[in-house]
């Protein structure tokens, strides 16, 4: 659970910012246009976030069984 806390925060930041920043002339009257957009641009980049996450969340632990293999 805590590892999609922050790509969905991600998500949500990149669909708020982008439905308040102005649009082409045709497209700027409608909300659902941009939201649209702004899924398109905010799944790639939550993924990207998702699988970074997961990455750190997998470091290799140094527990005591890694130090007892260099003491024999």
């Amino acid at each position: 659970m805590k590892k999609i806390v922050l790509p969905l925060l991600v998500y949500l930041i990149v669909c708020i910012i982008v439905v308040f920043i102005p649009a082409s002339e045709g497209y700027n009257s409608s909300w659902t246009w941009k939201l649209l957009i702004g899924q398109i641009l905010a799944i790639p980049i939550s993924l990207i976030v998702l699988m970074v996450t997961i990455y750190v969340s997998k470091k290799p632990s140094h527990g005591r069984n890694s130090i007892d293999i260099y003491k024999s």
